[in-house]
């Protein structure tokens, strides 16, 4: 019985850990609908709104990952905000003169 209750007791929290390191992980895989603004909302399956793009957030980290926060939590944070691009082709840049 001691060990039944012992195991338990070593479990429980490590079980409980890892299934909220799983709730995490599944939420950095969200996707996002991101305008030239760094405006987003979640993607739910439907096509976005008008002037919004699919993509993994508005925000590259200094770790290289990509999150949706707004704008001034992105650089409060070090981040570098990032927008979509249309059609995956990055804009050029403008001819030097």
């Amino acid at each position: 019985m001691r060990l039944i209750a012992w195991v338990m007791t070593c479990l429980v929290p490590i079980l409980a850990d890892a299934a909220q390191m799983t709730s995490q992980t599944s939420s950095d895989r969200q996707t996002y609908c991101v305008n030239r603004s760094a405006d987003f909302y979640a993607y739910t399956g439907e096509p976005c709104k008008s002037g919004y793009q699919l993509g993994s957030g508005n925000c590259r980290k200094t770790n290289g990952r990509t999150v949706a926060v707004p704008r001034e939590e992105c650089l409060a944070q070090a981040g570098t905000v990032e927008l979509p691009v249309e059609d995956g082709i990055p804009p050029r840049p403008a001819p030097r003169r």
